[in-house]
């Protein structure tokens, strides 16, 4: 019995053995079926490069209070597609305090994975906001038992999601996002009878709504650099440089490339340049912004 205390290497166990040890019910995995299919043949069939949707007409629908329908042309592009605003690579820091389901003595491995679910373009701002997660799969080491300079334990798994949430500032190159604002409500009064002031009860109004394209992105790709930093552990049973913890600390270094995009309506041959202001109403307004002048005044003192 003094024998078997002692410390010993590792033993190997035969399969035979461990496989002793599964019952009938632990193992009812096998081969349902299996079928080797035979070859079909393909031929070439004659087409084009790209399948673009084409706009085949686009018009203006008149109804009056009678039910007459009239139809005005409109003036429009050739195809509707989705058109390349910016592609960019942005850096996102972040850093995070994750706390494991049980304590642990070692990070076997972390899966890591980017998921974004937001991406806003404001309009006129060049600016783009962004919103996602980390999506980390921690596999670890738990202890079971620790003697003589050794620890046993299992390996188990916990799953976070590191929220992120930021914004760019992005340079276009060459397209613009399209994207007009609703022209002013208007409305005209009259006088009333006796031509004193406006008449309350008649007024004519004009609300028009403009429907825009939404600007959209796409993750082209991502990599994540990132440091796992124990501050909190305790020793297990004096053996040097073995600490048990729960919570530990998260620093990523995140890249994204992205790709911003609209759905645009173009003409074929693409114009070099489409001047907005000489499109017929309501679809020439334009957005008030502030003036901001990077002049600096000295101001007297």
């Amino acid at each position: 019995m003094d024998s078997y205390n002692k410390p010993k290497g590792a033993i190997v166990v035969s399969s035979e053995a461990y496989a002793s040890r599964c019952g009938d019910k632990d193992c009812d995995a096998s081969v349902l079926q299996s079928e080797t299919l035979t070859r079909a043949d393909n031929h070439p069939w004659p087409g084009g490069d790209f399948k673009i949707p084409r706009v085949l007409a686009e018009f203006v629908v008149q109804v009056d209070s009678e039910a007459k329908i009239k139809l005005h042309p409109w003036p429009g592009g050739d195809f509707k597609i989705p058109r390349v605003l910016a592609e960019f690579v942005v850096q996102v820091d972040s850093e995070a305090k994750i706390k494991l389901n049980e304590p642990a003595y070692e990070i076997k491995r972390i899966e890591k994975q980017i998921f974004l679910k937001q991406c806003r373009y404001i309009a006129t701002t060049n600016k783009v906001f962004f919103e996602g997660y980390i999506r980390k799969n921690i596999e670890y080491a738990t202890k079971t038992c620790s003697k003589h300079n050794t620890i046993a334990g299992t390996i188990k798994d916990t799953t976070v999601h590191v929220p992120i949430k930021f914004y760019t500032k992005v340079d276009f190159c060459g397209a613009h996002p399209q994207i007009l604002p609703n022209p002013p409500s208007m409305v005209a009064r009259y006088f009333d009878e006796k031509r004193m002031g406006k008449d309350i009860r008649e007024a004519d109004r004009s609300n028009i709504e403009i429907f825009n394209e939404p600007v959209y992105c796409e993750l082209e790709w991502s990599a994540i650099y990132d440091a796992d930093i124990n501050e909190k552990g305790k020793h297990i049973d004096k053996i040097p440089n073995e600490e048990e913890f729960q919570e530990f600390t998260d620093k990523s270094v995140i890249y994204l490339c992205i790709k911003l995009l609209q759905k645009q309506q173009v003409c074929w041959p693409f114009p070099d340049k489409i001047d907005h202001k000489k499109k017929p109403f309501p679809q020439n307004t334009e957005w008030l912004v502030p003036q901001i002048h990077d002049k600096k005044y000295d101001m007297p003192l």
